[in-house]
């Protein structure tokens, strides 16, 4: 069994750690109308003790100064926010002191939208060139994402991930500014080992894991985050492998 031991050695380009005496006052509570949305529609939240909760609602908050969001052709909603705000917090809920220092904007559609200068539609993306630094969603699909907390899809997270992949400045599928060295090999190994179960039908893990290692990472870490159970029970090596990725504190 392939476990890829993995570890923080390097400082995440563009994930800023908030050092101690760097970190923001003490938050106040949340509004009651954010914890509503967060547990009437956050799994993820609900199963965290209560010390967590409040680590989680900071989190949150602290997001929601780091970036502005931007409606385009609908009012963006405090549903908006939080959901948004929870699937960053969730990426990179295992890192705790990291935050996502590169994206300054978000851009929520109320469906579906194409892709500027293609025909393309796409419920949410990530920017590059003169885009970069933000990020576009569908507001249907960020609450379809939410709606489902078992279904291994969350648009949300997905685009969160692509941001984590994009920070070494490769994307391919590989957090290499978090992986060892001695990892990637095993890593890219297991993915293509997987993305062959998806081809060939063999596997629960949706069929657009299989489009490319890219996809293949955001798909797997959908399922990881909203049903780690069944991703441990079907993709135990898979499990193991994500598990050290995204919760780096039980390596250390």
């Amino acid at each position: 069994m392939i476990k890829l031991i993995l570890g923080i050695v390097k400082i995440l380009k563009g994930l800023r750690r908030w050092m101690n005496g760097n970190k923001p006052d003490i938050y106040r509570q949340i509004p009651i109308q954010w914890k509503s949305i967060l547990r009437h529609r956050v799994q993820f939240y609900n199963h965290l003790d209560a010390n967590r909760k409040k680590d989680f609602e900071d989190r949150i908050q602290y997001f929601l100064k780091s970036v502005r969001f931007i409606g385009i052709k609908t009012q963006v909603t405090d549903i908006d926010r939080i959901l948004v705000a929870a699937g960053a917090v969730i990426t990179l809920f295992g890192f705790r002191k990291w935050h996502f220092s590169n994206l300054k904007e978000i851009l929520i559609h109320p469906a579906d939208f194409i892709i500027p200068g293609t025909d393309k539609k796409v419920r949410g993306l990530v920017g590059y060139g003169a885009m970069e630094g933000r990020m576009m969603l569908s507001r249907k699909a960020l609450i379809e994402g939410f709606c489902n907390a078992s279904d291994g899809k969350n648009i949300a997270i997905h685009e969160f991930i692509h941001i984590m992949d994009k920070e070494d400045g490769k994307v391919d599928g590989v957090l290499s500014d978090i992986m060892n060295e001695i990892d990637i090999s095993p890593w890219m190994h297991l993915i293509h080992q997987k993305m062959a179960e998806i081809k060939e039908g063999r596997s629960g893990i949706r069929k657009y894991g299989a489009a490319n290692e890219i996809e293949f990472l955001s798909v797997a870490s959908e399922l990881f985050f909203e049903n780690p159970d069944k991703m441990e029970k079907e993709h135990p090596k898979l499990f193991t492998a994500l598990d050290a990725i995204f919760n780096p504190s039980k390596e250390l």
